[in-house]
């Protein structure tokens, strides 16, 4: 019984263990070493391979991969502040440049809006009596522009942090709940199903986010070889679609999320079945600060 009790715990590890070497992590340590070897020839790499001895090169393999888990690590423990960063939510001195980006997207959904409109009012609602070219334009314009923030005067700089605050406002222009005090609440009460569905999504946003930050820093290994540059740069241009389609698909979950159960949170708390907007501000005031 024992013998199979450790057994199992010895699979669990090595599972757990392969899936840290096969991480993002693993890959951009292996790059820094091709790059090293791109530079300074397969040769040398060798030959200083073979003059350690077997006790040496177990212990360099045992560090390696334990530079490879502890990396992983410290990278999952920093990808919410990196997601906050390609959010927009930068340090007050690049504040200027911030505002600067996005009073570029307030523009561009003003003038997004106004083409839509133009589209509405020539079809009447009815997209089908535009001509193919305009169908598609006006069904990407009407897709796009609920997907960005009611209010233009909170544009984020990227086209990410857009995404991800025009699904935080969502509860609070329809219903007056405001997302950060009410989510962790909602959060409890949904099913099973939908939580897993929701975390699910969330998991593949970190992990982009992850793979992003992984290709930013690969760039460093330009340092021995030229081609870590462009390699580079297009994993991280893979990563950030990623994580675009990623937050597309979060923001609708919960979205949906608080369309389908925010009654469930006012039934649970006592409060009577929710009539109007202030309804929903009158519980965001009470969950905040008790009033």
């Amino acid at each position: 019984m024992v013998e199979k009790f450790w057994e199992n715990i010895g699979q669990a590890l090595a599972k757990e263990w392969t899936a840290r070497m096969l991480t993002p992590a693993f890959a951009f340590w292996a790059g820094g070493l091709l790059a090293w070897a791109f530079r300074h020839g397969w040769s040398n790499l060798t030959s200083w391979w073979s003059a350690r001895s077997v006790l040496e090169q177990a212990a360099l393999l045992v560090g390696g991969l334990f530079l490879v888990a502890f990396s992983a690590v410290v990278m999952e423990w920093a990808q919410d502040r990196i997601l906050r960063l390609a959010e927009g939510y930068w340090p007050k001195p690049l504040w200027p440049l911030r505002f600067a980006l996005a009073r570029r997207w307030e523009k561009k959904a003003q003038q997004m809006e106004e083409r839509w409109h133009k589209l509405d009012g020539k079809c009447e609602g009815h997209p089908e009596k535009l001509p193919p070219q305009e169908r598609a334009e006006y069904a990407r314009l009407d897709a796009f522009r609920l997907r960005l923030p009611f209010d233009t005067g909170r544009m984020m700089p990227t086209l990410l942090g857009n995404i991800l605050r025009a699904a935080e406002e969502h509860a609070w222009v329809r219903y007056g709940l405001e997302a950060g005090t009410c989510w962790p609440r909602l959060w409890l009460l949904l099913p099973k199903d939908v939580r897993e569905e929701i975390a699910a999504t969330r998991s593949r946003l970190n992990e982009a986010t992850r793979i992003f930050a992984w290709s930013l820093l690969f760039l460093i290994w330009t340092i021995w070889a030229w081609w870590a540059a462009p390699v580079g740069l297009l994993l991280a241009w893979l990563a950030w679609q990623w994580m675009v389609m990623a937050a597309l698909t979060y923001g609708d979950l919960v979205r949906s999320a608080f369309d389908l159960y925010y009654p469930v949170l006012f039934e649970q708390l006592g409060r009577p079945k929710p009539e109007s907007r202030e309804d929903g501000q009158e519980l965001t005031r009470y969950l905040a600060r008790g009033l």
